[in-house]
């Protein structure tokens, strides 16, 4: 008989996701194709049915007009949405989108939950709440817990770290299309709200990506004067820019600088936005939220002061200036969780541990550092008394672990970005809800209210592989340092690896105080996939607000973790700069607003732009010109570049090698170089002469090379981006490539043992290397994963190449395939930035391969290239969206990258040029 679970649901405004609690942990579940989360859309086909999702999204580029989005802004709102010609509710459209998450979970999971949270505003009054009352009957979800997004984004951070008891933190939820801000306090058993939330409901990430495509659309000007709003390739054609402004702002959290690439009717050219213009266009709507944020914090009665820290949520979080305003406003450490689109949905699963068995987190919960007199904090450089000792390099001084207190993803190493060490034991804490009421039994009629704190059970990795450690204190110190060094990514997704937090390099240049995030105990992963098939049960919903029968409340033990693995959950894993005193908010875009005098243009277009009913959502954008079009602005207008329908692809260097001569050795030199795609020209590294297979650390600040012996071996260096600071960490391995851990202080390599090669992990600066593969035959391509818990390879399985996952922490040979079948022969892993995909070399025969990509757990596996010539060695872009590969005979490789999903891609070599194993993060 399959197990209970427990179901948490964020209805969001532009994306909805869904998380399981299944035997003590919490899992996100893969509701989509692409990514866990789906697209909060319903399209109305011509005969009436329904497409949720992708598919709605999907059809909705070519018919905006049967779409209805962003229907949670109305909620409450009497006034019907029309998608294909057919009247709905608010209320209708969000049961039509529940009812299709929970009929997608209970598939996965082999029955329906025993448990449903759901998550609404904390600003939602009366009316809303009855409206949501509403689409849960037409749902028909049976009895339900309902939580505020921000109470469920708490508790998601609470699973992560130890809250003690008397400490307060303010959320910060920001996402698609509503902002929320409260202030919540540790009590003995639970959290208790303070005072009133506050937030801004017409506002999130849906009016960024508004303010982007606006944007680009004044840039084009005259160029798009003429298209016809009715035309269906216009129409078409606009979506598809719409959708390539909202990847556009979502990719400037990472990167300074992307282009949008524009393919309308007659108008082929692409469009350069950097961050600064970006926070430029938002700037005025993040200070309202900053202006929020401080009511909410009157109305609890708290001082800025006061705060253990400001808790970000929602996935518009992710944006720079966000963390940065609030340092700047309230100076308390600025916590971020890996995957903001996801906290409130576990959190609202966490919630549903009260039911399930067991007994108070807090019952083994560590007492938070001593307060700070008068808010003051430990001077620059200078750690809190709990944070621990921590060595000069970074690392822990209590101690070496085998795990990372790092931004944002799971480790292997102990590197403190705030001096914190880990534990094995991470603590979830239950968001109590003022309203909460609870029933003795399924049949049962609603039962008198219950006190507003609550919590779930202590929860243990109960790990037996990895050793007890030190418990990290309740908040980080502040530090003048820059944090270690650290990969970018989010912690891994793998079912048989443990994942630590991992480091990620500062936000801020030299010199200005860092807000760390604070650290997680125990072996933390960040957001995983839910493979699939699972547990079910029909035990009742107890504790919040319930909608239908409830049940008595009781407490579960287990641990918060990563799906399909013993580890415990997710860390907030952000670092913030805290911008210099003084610091302004941004001028607008484009200098003063048009002077009335000036001649304004509106243009009506169907689909994504302007004065269109695009899923029940009125959009108008007046694109406006004047007389002068060179009028005097604060800043200078972006430029347009023309291209032939070039594709907005990710900007960011990447390391190749570069052939010339011969095409054996010696005859043949190789060389390390930067390549930045879409710019002419080459950029040598000094001191990479004869060197191979070069590959970047995770914050790309170093780089490992293999170069070869003057006796036929092989040698590992290590250097600095420019070539500088070379040192030489091994030197006797084979000719493969290396792989560098999460936050850089560790290599994974191959060497010769007898007559087979096997994988060893060596520390950066010691001598000897610890061997993790003992078993005979050939085996290459170690690839780290981002969270550090795992090292993908191939090893030959009846004479063929497939691809393994070893767990890092626990070698258990040969790991768990996954490639075989049609998916396999495989090799060259590369793991996605995420941790959620692997993409490798698959071979197609008589010296020919494609590139595919694969779930970390064999799932899903799907070609991405198809081409006559050979094609091999991938490499994800920063930011996960794109691919580099080299394609090609061997004597005269080209590197080529693509789109994710194969559907774009662009040949970056110029001319003969023999261009190969390119590294993109």
């Amino acid at each position: 008989m399959a197990m209970q679970y427990g179901l948490g649901i964020d209805l969001g405004t532009t994306q909805t996701a869904a998380a399981v609690r299944v035997d003590g942990r919490t899992e996100v579940v893969r509701l989509g194709g692409r990514r866990a989360e789906i697209p909060s859309l319903v399209f109305v086909r011509p005969d009436g049915s329904l497409l949720i999702g992708e598919a709605a999204e999907r059809r909705g580029q070519a018919e905006p007009g049967r779409l209805a989005r962003e229907f949670k802004r109305r909620i409450g709102d009497p006034v019907p949405i029309l998608a294909g010609g057919v009247p709905f509710s608010a209320h209708a459209l969000t049961a039509k989108l529940l009812r299709h998450v929970l009929d997608a979970v209970t598939a996965l999971q082999d029955g329906p939950p025993a448990v449903l949270t759901v998550t609404h505003p904390a600003n939602w009054g009366p009316y809303k709440r009855e409206q949501l009352d509403q689409a849960l009957r037409l749902a028909d979800t049976g009895p339900v817990l309902l939580r505020t997004e921000p109470e469920a984004a708490a508790l998601q951070h609470a699973t992560a770290r130890r809250i003690g008891p008397g400490e307060t933190v303010a959320v910060y939820d920001l996402g698609g299309g509503t902002f929320d801000a409260a202030v919540l306090r540790r009590e003995d058993e639970g959290f208790q709200l303070l005072g009133e939330p506050d937030g801004i409901e017409q506002l999130g990430g849906a009016d960024f990506d508004e303010a982007v495509f606006a944007h680009v659309l004044e840039v084009l000007g005259d160029r798009v004067e003429g298209l016809d709003p009715n035309e269906p390739e216009v129409v078409t054609a606009l979506a598809r820019l719409r959708r390539d402004c909202v990847e556009a702002k979502e990719a400037l959290s990472f990167d300074t600088e992307v282009m949008i690439a524009v393919a309308l009717p007659g108008v082929h050219t692409r469009i350069r936005l950097n961050r600064s213009e970006l926070e430029s266009m938002i700037a005025p709507a993040l200070a309202d939220t900053v202006a929020a944020m401080h009511r909410a914090l009157r109305a609890a009665q708290v001082a800025p002061e006061e705060l253990d820290a400001v808790l970000l949520a929602g996935g518009s979080s992710r944006i720079p200036l966000v963390g940065q305003l609030l340092s700047t406003a309230f100076d308390r450490p600025v916590v971020a969780d890996p995957h903001p689109e996801h906290s409130i949905a576990m959190g609202a699963a966490v919630a549903t541990a009260l039911i399930t068995g067991g007994e108070s987190p807090f019952a083994e919960a560590v007492a938070p550092p001593p307060r700070e007199v008068e808010g003051r904090r430990p001077a620059a450089g200078q750690r809190a008394d709990t944070a621990g000792a921590a060595g000069a390099d970074g690392t822990a001084g209590a101690g070496e672990t085998e795990a990372t207190t790092a931004i944002p993803a799971g480790g292997v190493d102990a590197t403190a970005a705030a001096g914190i060490n880990d534990s094995d034991t991470t603590t979830a804490a239950a968001i109590g809800h003022q309203d909460t009421t609870t029933a003795a039994g399924i049949g049962g009629a609603r039962a008198a209210a219950v006190p507003a704190t609550a919590a779930t059970g202590a929860l243990t990795t109960g790990d037996p592989v990895t050793p007890a450690r030190s418990a990290a204190p309740a908040w980080p110190a502040e530090s003048a340092t820059a944090g270690p060094r650290g990969g970018p990514g989010p912690a891994d997704r793998t079912a048989i690896e443990h994942d630590d937090p991992a480091a990620t390099a500062p936000l801020h240049p030299p010199g200005h105080t860092a807000i760390t995030a604070a650290t997680a105990p125990g072996d933390a992963g960040t957001t995983r996939i839910l493979p699939g098939a699972g547990p079910h049960a029909d035990r009742p919903v107890s504790g919040g607000t319930v909608h239908g029968p409830a049940a008595p409340v009781a407490f579960t033990r287990g641990a918060a973790s990563v799906p399909g693995s013993d580890s415990a959950a997710a860390p907030p894993t952000r670092t913030f700069p805290q911008p210099d005193a003084g610091r302004t908010l941004p001028p607008p875009a484009g200098g003063d607003r048009p002077r009335a005098g000036r001649r304004g243009l509106l243009l009506v277009l169907a689909g994504a732009v302007t004065l269109a009913v695009i899923a029940g959502t009125t959009l108008a954008i007046a694109l406006t010109r004047g007389d002068d079009r060179k009028r005097q602005t604060g800043a200078a207008a972006p430029a347009a570049s023309p291209s032939a329908s070039a594709p907005a692809y990710p900007t960011a260097r990447m390391l190749i090698q570069v052939d010339t001569g011969g095409a054996e050795r010696p005859a043949r030199k190789s060389g390390a170089f930067l390549l930045t795609p879409g710019r002419p020209g080459r950029t040598a590294v000094a001191n990479t002469g004869g060197d191979v297979l070069p590959e970047w650390s995770r914050d790309r600040k170093r780089f490992a090379v293999i170069r070869y012996r003057p006796d036929g071996g092989n040698a590992i260096w290590v250097m600095d981006a420019d070539g500088g600071n070379a040192v030489k960490v091994v030197d006797d391995a084979t000719g493969g490539r290396v792989s560098w851990n999460q936050d850089g202080t560790r290599l994974a390599f191959l060497r010769r043992v007898g007559d087979s090669p096997q994988i060893f992990v060596i520390k950066i600066g010691e001598a000897r290397a610890t061997q993790l593969t003992r078993a005979p035959g050939k085996k290459d391509d170690p690839a780290w994963s981002p969270g550090g818990g795992a090292i993908a390879y191939w090893t030959l399985v009846d004479g063929q190449p497939q691809i393994f996952v070893l767990n890092a922490n626990d070698p258990q040979e040969p790991g768990r395939q996954i490639t075989e079948g049609d998916s396999g022969p495989g090799v060259d892993p590369n793991w996605a930035p995420d941790g959620m995909r692997i993409a490798y070399t698959h071979s197609t025969g008589d010296g020919t391969s494609d590139i595919w990509v694969v779930a970390p757990d064999g799932r899903d596996a799907k070609r991405v290239t198809d081409h006559e010539d050979r094609e091999m060695d991938p490499s994800w872009s920063p930011d996960g969206t794109w691919l580099a590969f080299t394609r090609g005979p061997l004597e005269q490789p080209r590197i080529v990258i693509t789109k994710a999903d194969g559907s774009v891609e662009q040949t970056l070599t110029e001319g003969d040029a023999r261009e190969g194993h390119a590294c993109w993060s």
